[in-house]
């Protein structure tokens, strides 16, 4: 995770507090114990089922997304195209972006409308290292892995 990511992964990880302590400060703060609750709770959305845990790619030609309760297997196309983009890079290619999905609390998660390409799915933890994997059939796959130079080796390999 970058240092930007983190430090809106620890403020925004405040706000319940903030709330809970503002409810008991406040006159009838109850309202803010509501949004506490409902932030907790987007929270361990975002947290459980959205932030990849690990990316893992398989022997039988599949992406394992792994996530803290659940997984989720991509099948790699033989005709599929892996490369590392910078930030500028990206932006040049895609345009502007709009996220649909989970942003700030932890990356970035879920889907992107961009300008120039439509829809693309993205799970990022950072802003450098980004890792953009397309093929036949499915939208294009943004991720930040550990190691983005390794990962691009290793899925530029078409097993025959």
């Amino acid at each position: 995770m970058s240092a930007g990511i983190l430090t809106l992964t620890l403020v925004l990880g405040a706000l319940p507090l903030v709330f809970v302590i503002a409810a008991f400060l406040l006159p009838k703060g109850g309202i803010l114990l509501l949004v506490a609750l409902f932030l907790l709770m987007i929270y361990g959305g975002i947290w459980w089922g959205w932030r990849p845990m690990a990316l893992i790619i398989r022997d039988d030609d599949r992406l394992e997304l792994r996530f803290p309760v659940r997984r989720r297997w991509l099948e790699l196309h033989p005709e599929r195209r892996v490369r590392q983009l910078s930030p500028a890079e990206f932006a040049q290619e895609m345009g502007w972006a709009v996220r649909v999905g989970a942003g700030g609390f932890g990356g970035g998660f879920g889907w992107l409308w961009t300008q120039r390409r439509g829809w693309v799915e993205f799970y990022i933890s950072r802003g450098d290292g980004l890792v953009l994997l397309e093929q036949p059939g499915t939208l294009p796959l943004l991720v930040t892995p550990a190691q983005p130079e390794r990962f691009v080796e290793l899925l530029s390999v078409t097993k025959k």
